[in-house]
């Protein structure tokens, strides 16, 4: 790889939005780490990437220091420290009724994958941007980080973490040329990757609903998130630093 070469490292990769953002990126001509901590994940996402090159797969699980600074040390090793763009994407949403006492672990789960997560892989892999004063980090958030989520409070309340840690990591970084912006997508379709039986479930009752309230009277895509990742790895200026962008078709509207 030459020296001039920039690195994209995605975490979450084998799920949810990943999948489009590995595309992008790698027709942006990014390097690409995908990483995720789901081996069974990874191997569908290999099947679905077949030959690209200029794309590694890693095991890694973002809430554990050591398996950070294991598969940290394997990247390094193979693609460099040229790491220019690092994408928070991995995440759990599932519910978590207050009035219920059966999810005090699960709860524990999404807060460590959806923000102690997050932290951990800033903190690792920020330090290569701030070496060379340059870098893009897109943390991917949620509209229920604004605006809560009824029987997911736990989801919601990381969310609106991860927005707070990107606006301060914006103020921390940002004078070192590092630029740290959020996503915040309504509601979307990200099943791709998911076994066939999963990919043929209907839309519910409730999500027919919901399109009533977003007046482009569809759901949003893994495409639509990956197409603005692209536009904040390749934005040229620094001076977009610390926003978050609402992506849910006008839904919060206000």
């Amino acid at each position: 790889m030459k020296s001039q070469d920039r690195i994209a490292v995605i975490t979450g990769a084998a799920g949810g939005f990943g999948h489009q953002i590995i595309l992008q990126l790698l027709a942006a001509g990014f390097y690409v780490v995908a990483i995720d901590a789901s081996e069974e994940k990874l191997a569908r996402l290999q099947t679905y990437l077949g030959s690209f090159e200029r794309v590694g797969l890693f095991l890694m699980d973002a809430c554990n220091l050591q398996s950070i600074q294991e598969a940290g040390e394997q990247i390094i090793n193979l693609f460099g420290d040229q790491i220019f763009v690092l994408v928070n994407n991995a995440d759990i949403m599932e519910s978590t009724p207050i009035l219920s006492s059966e999810h005090h672990d699960k709860v524990r789960e999404i807060i460590d994958t959806n923000l102690i997560g997050v932290y951990n892989c800033t903190s690792f892999f920020s330090k290569f941007m701030v070496k060379r004063k340059s870098g893009r980090i897109i943390n991917i958030a949620s509209i229920a980080g604004t605006c809560g989520a009824s029987l997911a409070s736990a989801y919601a309340a990381s969310k609106a973490g991860m927005i707070a840690a990107s606006k301060s990591w914006a103020r921390e970084l940002g004078s070192y040329g590092v630029c740290v912006n959020a996503i915040a997508p309504g509601v979307c379709k990200t099943n791709m990757l998911e076994p066939p039986e999963q990919q043929a479930r209907s839309i519910s009752a409730k999500q027919k609903i919901l399109l009533n309230y977003i007046p482009g009277g569809r759901f949003g895509t893994p495409e639509d998130v990956a197409e603005v990742v692209l536009f904040l790895a390749t934005c040229k200026t620094n001076y977009l630093n610390g926003a978050i962008l609402d992506l849910d078709g006008g839904f919060n509207k206000g």
